[in-house]
């Protein structure tokens, strides 16, 4: 038994307070000596119970025959609903009552401190991470993202699989390399780091990479030691950590994709994609914070703008990324009678080439 009235579907207190009635069958309660009786119209004993703590515990043993113990939610229960409609919000579900726009649906009433563990197991979601609001770095260099991609549906042309994208920070300028295995990315790092170790006037400090294994392992830990490198580890299922390249990861993917279908190139040419999106990337997009692209905050602002898609002498080529195009051959492979053109794909220059392809 309960004292919660809202409990019982028909509840009927009497003058005397010794006992109640409910239900359609004249079912009478009675309370006396500390007990609790429970009697039907005829008067005759359908159970019996102990008060335990505030309740009184049923005892089943005294019915003398099959019984059937019911407990009725009133209609306008807001957890029967709240469960009834896919653990809708609480809050929600109250409004939608009010307006009477589901039929069916009584008057609910909100109460305080309602909390529902298997809605809030159920529907969690992990928060979102603030993006930082200022550059981290204070020069070009003194921290590198890296990353991998792949491994890709299709080859490329060279027969890799992969591609090592690595970002620097301070200026967002980017380099790709690409791998047939995944642990050839401590070699191209190694030279990537050196290379821009002698280049620069200042120092390299870090590198920031997830835990994948072809980054977390003995080569690279001894590599940092040797040359004072802090090598950041992002949380394990963390990509956002490492948002730096992730987003660049994205925006090259989508730019490749979307110059192979221009033109129905075939997908084995998505590495050249890659590497045109790369290129393309460094010298179009601004840095957030500073107003400047990424090929001019990395070389200086020696340069007057930045160059995109010149030829030795300076001309800027308008051919369509992966577009056929006829080409002559060389000089020493023609011969009488032989076709002096050949059809090709155009494909701008990138980083580690200066010529038209």
């Amino acid at each position: 038994m309960t004292g919660h009235r809202k409990w019982f579907s028909s509840l009927n207190p009497v003058s005397t307070k010794e006992y109640i009635t409910f239900g359609d069958n004249g079912f009478e309660v009675h309370f006396k000596k500390g007990a609790c009786r429970v009697l039907d119209a005829e008067e005759t004993l359908v159970c019996s119970s102990l008060p335990f703590g505030q309740v009184f515990r049923v005892d089943l043993t005294s019915v003398s025959g099959p019984a059937c113990c019911l407990v009725v939610s009133p209609s306008d229960d807001i957890w029967k609903w709240h469960r009834r409609l896919g653990h809708l919000s609480f809050d929600l579900l109250v409004r939608l009552s009010s307006m009477g726009l589901i039929r069916g649906l009584p008057k609910l009433r909100a109460e305080k401190d309602l909390v529902c563990y298997p809605y809030r197991h159920g529907k969690m979601v992990t928060a979102s991470h603030i993006p930082e609001s200022q550059v981290m770095a204070s020069y070009p260099g003194e921290l590198l993202h890296m990353d991998t991609i792949g491994p890709t549906r299709v080859a490329s042309v060279s027969g890799k699989w992969y591609v090592l994208v690595v970002v620097d920070d301070f200026s967002w300028f980017s380099w790709v390399f690409f791998m047939e295995f995944k642990d050839e990315a401590f070699g191209f790092v190694r030279d990537l780091v050196l290379r821009l170790r002698n280049e620069s006037h200042k120092a390299m400090r870090a590198i920031r990479s997830d835990n994948g294994g072809e980054f977390r392992n003995s080569r690279f830990e001894n590599f940092c030691r040797d040359l004072g490198l802090e090598h950041q580890f992002s949380s394990p299922y963390t990509p956002p950590q490492n948002g730096v390249v992730e987003r660049k990861n994205r925006t090259l993917v989508e730019m490749a994709r979307t110059m192979l279908d221009e033109h129905r190139t075939p997908r084995r040419f998505w590495a050249e994609a890659v590497n045109t999106a790369c290129y393309i990337a460094n010298r179009i997009f601004l840095r957030a914070f500073l107003g400047k692209t990424s090929y001019e905050l990395w070389f200086g602002d020696d340069e007057e703008g930045t160059p995109i898609f010149e030829d030795e002498e300076g001309a800027v080529d308008d051919g369509d990324v992966g577009a056929t195009a006829p080409a002559v051959g060389p000089a020493p492979l023609l011969r009488a009678l032989m076709m002096m053109e050949d059809p090709c794909l155009w494909l701008p220059p990138h980083s580690s080439d200066s010529k038209l392809k």
